[in-house]
């Protein structure tokens, strides 16, 4: 079951750590400042720079990716690394023997990246095809635009990429002052899980930690606030036509924001459930896709951060938008959502999906770090487990009947294109 402990780590660092009888370490370095702060540190997607650059070279590691990501590999490990609106993860698993060198690359790729010239221009290169590739897509075209037409203005009211335009523009000077003003220990959490004995770990994080910058910024242990959110564009359908074939329909409901605690969240987890449990056999998929033929992959979605969210149902289709919406809503106001049967199905789901929790120390890393994210806390399994399936029958239902169209916002992004 996943329970981490929490370590005040050398320099005040948290680390969050699960010993597991296995021969993998996983670790997850956290730095909380992203595309969020884009705006302040030189325009939208700086950021996201770097989930890429530092695999092409680091102050002890400057040989390029042979020299950084190549290192783990050569173990059978694997590393990646992630850009959100409030924080930028590193990972990395790799076998218990070379834990702590895999650990001291990671740092390096965090703390001391080295931002050559040459390096930036061949990236700059890559992330270009990034962008290309996510607005060829209806659906993750459709992504990258949410933001903005949800909370324009904002600073979590743009994608992490940004554009070709904005990217083509950032220069070595940008990267290096992005990096001053948003990476510093102060800003660092630490994921560990694996048979690792607890003096040895804070041994090996302590010198890990020198590597990191120590710069005077404000501190983040967890996702920061950015102020509200503007007003939700309640009971409004927007229209976006796009040039692809296909069209993408979103019906959103808002999320509060966090000070006002985390039980809407655990509400929206379980509603989560309640139309997406049993994959196929989901009320959603039997609706949307065996019934009526809209679309082959629908889905529930949820987006938060401490300013608040939204979570709702979406879906790519070639079919008319105005069909899928009426889907939706059918399957909303369904006495199936609310029935005893049904309801006890999805609590089986929740209690089966935590009792596979078996000592898996990826799994557990990237849990972990997604509830600090989600909930600003690292929630354990039991606190899940108790909350869930503590809910009444009569609870979920009146949380779908609150589901209304003058709550909601739908969004669709019209495909004009031609169907091949």
């Amino acid at each position: 079951m996943i329970d981490f402990e929490l370590i005040t780590g050398p320099n005040g660092v948290p680390i969050y750590f699960q010993r597991l009888p296995v021969n993998t370490v996983s670790m997850n370095w956290l730095v909380f400042v992203g595309s969020a702060d884009d705006d302040q540190a030189g325009g939208h997607g700086v950021y996201h720079w770097f989930e890429h650059i530092p695999s092409r070279g680091t102050h002890k590691f400057p040989g390029g990716y042979r020299d950084t990501e190549a290192r783990l590999v050569r173990h059978g490990g694997d590393s990646d690394a992630e850009t959100g609106s409030t924080h930028t993860s590193f990972s990395a698993n790799v076998p218990k023997r070379v834990w702590a060198d895999a650990l001291e690359v990671l740092a390096d790729m965090v703390g001391q990246p080295l931002l050559r010239i040459d390096d930036i221009e061949a990236e700059r290169e890559v992330i270009l095809q990034e962008i290309g590739e996510w607005h060829s897509d209806p659906y993750h075209h459709s992504l990258c635009r949410l933001p903005g037409l949800l909370w324009p203005g904002h600073p979590l009211g743009h994608d992490q990429l940004g554009t070709a335009k904005q990217l083509r523009a950032i220069d070595a000077n940008q990267l290096r002052h992005a990096h001053a003003s948003g990476y510093s220990r102060n800003r660092s959490v630490l994921f560990l899980a694996g048979d690792i004995e607890r003096q040895q770990l804070l041994e090996v994080v302590g010198g890990c930690m020198e590597q990191m910058p120590d710069h005077p910024l404000s501190e983040r242990r967890c996702p920061a606030n950015y102020g509200p959110l503007p007003t939700w564009q309640a009971g409004q359908t927007t229209t976006i036509h796009t040039s692809h074939a296909d069209s993408v329909v979103y019906l959103l409901f808002p999320i509060g924001p966090l000070c006002e605690g985390i039980t809407a969240r655990l509400q929206w987890d379980f509603l989560e459930h309640v139309f997406s449990a049993g994959d196929l056999g989901s009320p959603l998929n039997r609706l949307v896709r065996e019934d009526e033929r809209l679309a082959y992959s629908p889905d529930f979605i949820s987006t938060t951060y401490p300013d608040g969210g939204y979570a709702g149902l979406v879906t790519q289709t070639s079919a008319e938008p105005e069909r899928v919406l009426d889907a939706f809503w059918r399957l909303i106001g369904s006495p199936e959502l609310r029935s005893q049967q049904w309801l006890d199905y999805v609590r089986d789901t929740i209690r089966g999906s935590i009792e596979m929790h078996d000592p898996h120390a990826c799994e557990y890393t990237d849990e972990g770090s997604a509830s600090l994210i989600h909930y600003g806390q690292c929630i354990t399994d039991a606190d899940f487990a108790t909350t869930m399936l503590g809910y009444r029958d009569r609870d979920v239902s009146l949380w779908l009947d609150a589901l209304q169209p003058s709550a909601a916002h739908a969004l669709i992004f019209r495909g004009c294109g031609e169907q091949e």
